[in-house]
């Protein structure tokens, strides 16, 4: 610790050493003799800080002002862990000019947690000497605490400008960069910490963690290894070496790891956790099992152990599943809890819920937790294990196709429970009905109200709860697209009402509040003339939702088809009747997506999905190009745009009703990397662009050659791209090629209202028992939905072996299958061997074997070679 030449002068002259005492008595203040000073350096250097203390203390009792004095104790504190701050206060007041004593006081205030009085401190430093790199790393450090870093990158910039072998200061850069998402520039500070400190543990650790976000796990294990191997004790490096190993399937390597990290920390929940889940992986569920309940035990708020535990436990059909979901909800409601939740909800047959469970489906669709679709089923399941709504739905599928009156449909105590139900209005509100006997009642319940509407005359208030339950079911039969079916009467009853509206808005009349409501749950409300008075007058909550559903959100749509940008022309006549069917029925029609998590590097998505694959890294974390070739109401592109880290979108599609939907949704969203336009898939090659990443799902089966459309879109593909696609099974789709030849024989056009007598048809049993699970399709409960369902003008089915032979004469390599993981594990058990599962052979066996597997359609990832 002594003083060299160019240091200010101990004496607290504020003058250079040389130029001042050098070691001689000074003059200015009392201060000890220059032995007496070097005894108590010497204690310190020689680590004898107790002692230090002690001497110290006496010392600036003796000579108060005399700030070297107060420096030596507030090293010897510091170094004992003691409360060094008063000391250093001390020494930063008699030493104003010294950077080194405001240096310090900003190490021992940063430590106190007192950030903002630590960067005063160390900006002092820096401004007392501009070049000390050390007051510049720390700066930053505080900064970087502080959530200000742009400034603290900048900092340890200026530090490395000053001194570049500083290597705190790059891992510290390097950690700043990797919070910012900067990846690739992290991993470079990281590398040079180490190229200039080859045993610097910590920049090992951080540089490895780099890579496993960057999505390379190769070297990621590399620098794990490298960090233990300093440090075999590193419990957390080894911890992280056995996820990276985890991801490359190397399952017993992290095995390996796991297990040492519990010998060096017993108690270590997560690492009882991560063991885990490696054995869920190669199969060791009780073994699991044990290891998560474990985890809970030590540590009992753990909601990842929580969560693994419930997912491994539903992937047994184990009703427990949803008990530890809950229990995990009530501690923290992250996005993976919360998603869980929905599956169990979904996947157990649930006999009886408590109002939690109730309150909390409730939760999941408005909020949402997920797609509300997803909820459709188990959503309508609940409701009719509710009493009262129970009898009543009952009541209206026993008489069915008869159509009860209120006091048939609703019984002797009324519509109280019906209307007041918090989870059927939010259902309604959310997502198409995807329930047969609940569809039966709400067709019922409509003609009830339509009944009581026609026969209003009078201007007086409805009761609140009926309102709200009007507006609910008004928004459920736009959302559907008018699917629900109608009698003759009751059709010309509509009708009727809708007329005296149209006349009551042209002359500026007087309207009985449910008037619009019963006329919106047959009508669009932006088809009347009029309509937009409609927005002039004052409403109720429940209308007002329903007018900015009907009549603002159409407006807008309307507008923007005249700023719609077209990439191509559409000429091809497979291409204008497709066009023609989805300006109709913009599809889907839907109202909230899932929920953002985290975006991540596509690398990382792809090693997450498939991770027995073998794919060649993008290498890319910022500006991936994507198309999104069909993107119909944009569901699909704003979903994939919220979950990859870096993406600029190009979505297409040939409707400019569904481009402005989704247009609409994504500026709700507030999202501005999405760029809309009109095209034709088979001319996109000339628009001169190229892509990284390419969605064409659900949509090259419904060109006049899908074959030639793939070939179109990888030609956009740069070498090493990937591809998701989506094409109908001709083995899964039996039932549906049954319903179409059904529709031909009946004569059944494409029209709404041949799709609603066409459905009432294909529900009878007898008709539909030949159809199979396409009557349990999400896709036959609203319009647009079964249109494209039964009805598409044109429609292809492609086999496995098909698309295998494909792959090979286009030097494409098959990633896997975006695929339930009950169905994956079904597979594996099928055929062991298959490791990636990425066999199409044995995947065409087995779809063989169990024909519903792809009922939706073949989801996978295709990479391209060069």
């Amino acid at each position: 610790m002594k003083p060299g030449k160019n240091d200010p002068c101990i004496c607290g002259s504020g003058k250079k050493y040389k130029h001042c005492c050098e070691g001689k008595v000074a003059t200015r203040i009392p201060m000890p003799t220059p032995a007496e000073i070097d005894q108590l350096i010497a204690l310190y250097n020689a680590g004898h800080y107790a002692i230090l203390e002690s001497r110290a203390h006496l010392l600036a009792e003796q000579f108060p002002d005399f700030g070297f004095g107060w420096k030596l104790l507030g090293g010897a504190l510091q170094m004992q862990s003691k409360n060094a701050l008063p000391a250093f206060q001390k020494v930063a007041e008699l030493m104003r000019d010294d950077a080194e004593a405001h240096y310090n006081l900003g190490i021992v205030l940063k430590e106190a947690g007192r950030l903002d009085a630590a960067v005063a401190s160390y900006r002092r430093a820096v401004e007392l000497k501009p070049d000390y790199a050390e007051a510049h790393s720390n700066l930053g450090n505080a900064l970087k605490d502080l959530g200000q870093l742009d400034e603290a990158i900048a900092n340890y910039r200026r530090a490395l400008q000053i001194k570049p072998e500083l290597a705190d200061a790059h891992n510290n850069l390097g950690t700043t960069l990797k919070e910012l998402g900067q990846l690739d520039e992290a991993i470079a500070s990281y590398r040079r910490a180490v190229s200039l400190k080859p045993d610097f543990v910590l920049a090992h650790y951080n540089l490895g963690n780099a890579q496993k976000d960057q999505g390379q796990f190769d070297d990621a294990v590399a620098s794990f290894r490298r960090a233990v191997t300093f440090k075999p004790d590193f419990a957390d490096a080894h911890s992280n070496l056995g996820a990276a190993y985890k991801v490359l399937g190397q399952f017993d390597a992290a095995l390996a790891s796991y297990r040492r990290v519990l010998e060096l920390r017993p108690g270590f929940a997560e690492a009882h956790n991560n063991l885990g889940v490696a054995l869920k992986d190669v199969g060791q569920l009780d073994a699991a099992t044990a290891s998560y309940r474990k985890a809970v035990e030590l540590k009992p708020d753990y909601g990842e152990a929580l969560n693994n535990l419930a997912n491994l436990l539903l992937s047994q059909g184990d009703s427990n599943a949803l008990n530890i979901i809950v229990r995990s909800l009530q501690i923290v409601e992250s996005r993976e809890t919360k998603s869980i939740f929905v599956n169990c909800v979904k996947q157990l047959n649930l006999k009886r819920v408590d109002h939690f469970i109730r309150d909390t489906i409730v939760r999941a669709l408005s909020e949402p937790w997920c797609r509300p679709v997803d909820l459709g089923g188990v959503g309508a399941d609940i409701i009719k294990l509710t009493p009262n709504i129970g009898e009543c739905m009952a009541r209206a599928v026993t008489a069915w196709p008869k159509r009860l009156n209120a006091l048939e449909l609703f019984g002797s105590e009324g519509n109280v429970a019906v209307f007041n139900d918090t989870l059927l209005c939010c259902l309604l509100k959310s997502a198409p009905i995807c329930s047969f006997k609940l569809e039966c009642f709400l067709i019922m319940v409509r003609c009830t109200l339509l009944d009581t509407a026609s026969g209003a005359t009078t201007f007086k208030d409805v009761e609140e709860s009926t309102l709200d339950f009007c507006g609910a079911l008004a928004q459920q039969c736009f959302i559907n697209e008018y699917v629900f079916s109608w009698t003759d009467e009751e059709a010309q009853k509509a009708r009727d009402l809708r007329t005296a509206l149209v006349s009551a808005l042209e002359s500026n009349a007087q309207i009985p509040i449910l008037w619009p409501l019963a006329v919106a749950s047959y009508f669009p409300l932006n088809s009347l003339p009029f309509a937009d008075r409609l927005l002039d007058r004052s409403w109720p909550a429940a209308l007002d939702a329903v007018l900015v559903q009907q009549v603002r959100e159409t407006e807008e749509e309307r507008q923007c088809r005249v700023t719609m940008p077209q990439l191509t022309a559409i000429e091809d006549e497979v291409s204008l009747l497709v066009q023609n069917q989805y300006e109709q029925n913009p599809y889907p029609r839907w109202i909230k997506a899932a929920p953002a998590g985290s975006p991540e590097t596509m690398d990382v998505v792809l090693r997450k999905n498939f991770p027995f694959s073998t794919f060649r890294p993008l290498g890319k974390s910022n500006s991936l190009d994507i198309l999104i070739a069909g993107c119909g109401t944009g569901r699909q592109s704003i979903e994939t745009a919220q979950g990859i880290r870096g993406a600029k979108m190009l979505a297409i599609d040939l409707s400019l009703a569904s481009l402005c939907y989704a247009k609409r949704k994504t500026q709700e969203l507030g999202l501005n990397m999405i760029e809309y336009a009109q095209a034709d898939i088979m001319k996109l090659e000339s628009i001169g662009r190229s892509f990284d990443i390419i969605e064409s799902s659900g949509v090259l089966h419904h060109l006049a050659d899908p074959w030639a459309g793939w070939k179109v879109l990888l030609a956009l593909l740069r070498p090493k791209g990937v591809m998701r696609l989506g094409f109908y099974s001709e083995v899964a789709r039996q039932g549906i090629v049954r319903a179409r030849n059904f529709i031909a024989e009946h004569g059944y056009g494409d029209t709404a209202e041949d799709t609603r007598k066409c459905r009432q048809e294909l529900m009878n049993l007898d008709n539909g028992a030949s159809i199979g699970a396409a009557l349990n399709s999400i896709d036959f409960f609203s319009t647009s939905t079964c249109r494209d369902l039964f009805f598409h003008v044109q429609e292809h089915r492609m086999t496995l072996t098909s698309i295998e032979a494909f792959l090979w004469n286009n030097n494409l390599t098959f990633l896997g299958f975006g695929i339930d993981a009950e169905i994956l594990r079904t597979y594996k058990l099928r055929f062991p061997d298959d490791g990636p599962a990425t066999n199409l052979g044995q995947w065409q066996v087995f779809e063989n074997e169990n024909p519903d597997t792809f009922i939706g359609m073949y989801q996978f990832w295709i990479q391209k070679a060069f």
